[in-house]
């Protein structure tokens, strides 16, 4: 192929067509700039020359391997007038081998039908577009289709494998707003480290409530009336669903005793979740719609999850539940599993496993705020106010094994539940991080969603968890979970 290795010696590429002489640049020298790229010089082949003032110019190259182009392979060099090379921007991939022959390649059209299948894109505002290439990722020969999405907002690029037709990931890359609030996070019992001084009085504002607020950015925001509608959520207030919209994304004006804020909370804490959950790099990709939540949408003391519809309802009953983003986020935790999973919940046990699931979510995601803290394993702090003698809703710090809990709750699943979601709060704490930071319970968890099926039970998410982790960790975390799984009962003593 025509990389640099074979044409460093040509006068093509001693000047560059005169570019690099012009700019007064060696062969070498460029090519030692090229050299600290991932790819190796010889899969780099120059795409186009830009004179810059002074007499320098920018020169980009193109990664291709055996002539077939990586996507987004490309190392843009500086060639300043009297000065050396230097290698500006890199994003090749290193270690790319030899690919399927182009021709082998799936149709053009199906590949963009795999992606709006994927995408949920409806109406484009643009022609859909198409380039084949090596993905970087996968090392897989494999189509990047862009979709221009009316409805939802959006400009998805989604990589499609060329040979299964099958979406490998999808994002959108729409520049998006993002809005200003004043909000619990998570709620005002963790953020002053007590209950003291603190009472719901019907919704009513107070000094002290109302100074517990904190600043936070309304992410990825799509809404061109300002409302609140984004990327992955659709937050609406009360029974009818009315829209929350501000025409300058600012709502920080708003204080609990306002309805609205509710609605504002709702988005926050189920944008943040969401976009932490893509950023574990689980193997599916999960629903590409806004999650639909109704905040203050009943009056009872209570929330849920809709399967049928995948809609979210926040009640009003007590403190309002979208105060507390504990709530918020266990609620969301049920569409978490219904993404990778629809339906998931249809016996006694899978729903145990949903609500101690969604439990363990609202811990997990306490821990990215407070760094982690006690409270973490207190579900519902601030919520619980109202119906609790302990102060937290539920916990997730238990002891004690699923037998044992079968015992005192009488199979509640709520109660039971609470084994499950203290021992994965319990395995998070153990193992910690991986090496990119990512929590390794959580990217097990998540992943191990995509592995269940509605009905399933106990016996069956322990060892979805266990195959996570062989599939994300090469197996390395197996044996502390399943140290774990076996000592709470959902596995027998001889193993998962």
């Amino acid at each position: 192929m025509a990389g640099i290795a074979r044409w460093a010696a040509t006068a093509l590429f001693v000047c560059l067509g005169t570019l690099a002489c012009a700019a007064g640049a060696s062969a070498e020298a460029v090519e030692r700039a090229l050299s600290r790229a991932d790819a190796p010089n010889v899969e780099l082949a120059p795409r186009d020359s830009t004179a810059a003032p002074g007499g320098g110019r920018i020169e980009r190259y193109a990664q291709r391997v055996d002539g077939v182009p990586v996507l987004g392979g490309e190392a843009v060099v500086a060639v300043p007038a009297g000065a050396p090379p230097v290698l500006v921007t890199d994003t090749t991939a290193r270690d790319i081998e030899a690919t399927a022959d182009p021709s082998s390649a799936i149709p053009r059209a199906r590949a963009i039908d795999a992606a709006l299948a994927d995408s949920d894109a409806g109406r484009l505002r643009a022609r859909a577009r198409a380039k084949l290439g090596i993905d970087p990722v996968s090392g897989r020969l494999a189509w990047e289709v862009a979709l221009a999405s009316r409805k939802p907002l959006a400009d998805y690029i989604v990589t499609v494998d060329a040979r299964s037709g099958r979406a490998l990931r999808s994002r959108d890359v729409l520049q998006h707003a993002t809005g200003s609030a004043m909000i619990f996070n998570p709620n005002p019992v963790v953020e002053q480290n007590g209950w003291d001084g603190l009472k719901d009085r019907n919704d009513k504002d107070s000094d002290r409530l109302t100074a517990l607020r904190l600043p936070v950015s309304l992410e990825r925001l799509t809404s061109p009336k300002g409302c609140l509608v984004g990327v992955y959520v659709d937050a609406r207030q009360g029974k009818k669903a009315k829209a929350v919209c501000s025409p300058t994304f600012d709502f920080s004006g708003l204080t609990r005793s306002d309805n609205d804020f509710e609605a504002v909370m709702s988005y926050f804490h189920i944008d943040r979740t969401r976009a932490y959950a893509d950023s574990l790099g689980l193997s599916e990709a999960l629903r590409a719609k806004p999650q639909k939540v109704r905040a203050n949408g009943i009056r009872d003391d209570n929330s849920y999850y809709s399967s049928l519809t995948h809609s979210m309802t926040l009640g009003s009953g007590g403190v309002d539940d979208a105060e507390d983003a504990d709530v918020i986020v266990h609620e969301y935790g049920h569409s978490l599993q219904d993404q990778a999973t629809p339906g998931f919940g249809r016996t006694r046990q899978s729903a145990t496993i949903g609500e101690g699931f969604g439990d363990y979510m609202a811990g997990a995601m306490s821990s990215l705020t407070t760094g982690p803290s006690p409270w973490d394993a207190c579900i519902f702090d601030w919520d619980g106010i109202s119906y609790s003698p302990s102060g937290c809703g539920r916990v997730a710090n238990r002891t004690f094994d699923l037998k044992k809990a079968e015992r005192r709750c009488g199979k509640e699943i709520h109660c039971v539940g609470e084994v499950w979601s203290s021992t994965l709060l319990e395995l998070r704490n153990t193992l910690g991080n991986d090496s990119a930071g990512r929590s390794i319970v959580d990217r097990d968890v998540l992943e191990s969603n995509f592995m269940l099926s509605p009905r399933a039970g106990f016996k069956d998410v322990a060892r979805a968890v266990i195959a996570a982790d062989q599939l994300l960790y090469g197996g390395a975390n197996i044996p502390t979970l399943e140290a774990e799984l076996i000592a709470r009962k959902f596995c027998r003593a001889a193993g998962c």
